[in-house]
């Protein structure tokens, strides 16, 4: 049973917030260094992961379009979910049937976020740029942008070897989030505030 104590400030009982972020710290270290000891592993579960993301997000659109009612019905939306269903399909098909068929895998969702990190930089180098000069954040909007084509070069040039650059690249961030995570946690300010 969950209880409040009004002189310590703090949850007592089976569920305190505590004992949460302690389990969040947990599964985010245990990724992170997951990630960083079995990149090929870790990368080649997420390729998966976002391949059949993409097959779940195109089915619903193709499905969304066919419940709508027709003069509200976008011929792009039945378009976008056929594309989407078609590449996650085949993509997976062919990581189970082929012997190198996962590296194909990899190799094609690494491009197309090559391809989504070249639109995000573009998109973020026209808005810096269309800024007026004095606007704040502006330098950091370019750099931002210039930085997001520079990865988009590498993942688009050598799609698997940077996929799995940037799978150690992603533990390193999870095990500082877990790091920074339980230090919220265990700081004495957290501590007398409640």
């Amino acid at each position: 049973m969950r209880s409040w104590t009004g002189s310590t400030r703090s949850w007592t009982g089976p569920r305190s917030p505590r004992k949460k972020h302690r389990r969040g710290c947990c599964c985010l270290a245990a990724l992170g260094l997951t990630a960083l000891i079995f990149p090929g592993v870790f990368g080649t579960g997420l390729a998966f992961l976002i391949t059949a993301g993409l097959f779940l997000f195109g089915l619903s659109q193709t499905v969304m379009f066919t419940q709508t009612p027709r003069e509200e019905r976008s011929g792009w939306m039945l378009a976008n979910g056929i594309l989407l269903l078609l590449f996650s399909g085949v993509t997976i098909l062919s990581a189970f049937w082929s012997p190198i068929g996962v590296l194909q895998m990899i190799s094609a969702v690494s491009f197309l976020l090559g391809l989504l990190t070249a639109t995000t930089g573009l998109t973020q180098l026209g808005t810096g740029l269309t800024a007026k000069r004095g606007a704040p954040g502006r330098g950091w909007v370019l750099f931002g942008g210039g930085l997001n084509l520079l990865i988009s070069v590498f993942l688009c040039l050598n799609p698997i070897v940077s996929w799995f650059a940037l799978t150690t690249v992603w533990g390193m961030y999870l095990m500082a989030s877990a790091m920074a995570l339980l230090l919220m946690v265990w700081s004495p300010a957290r501590n007398q505030a409640g």
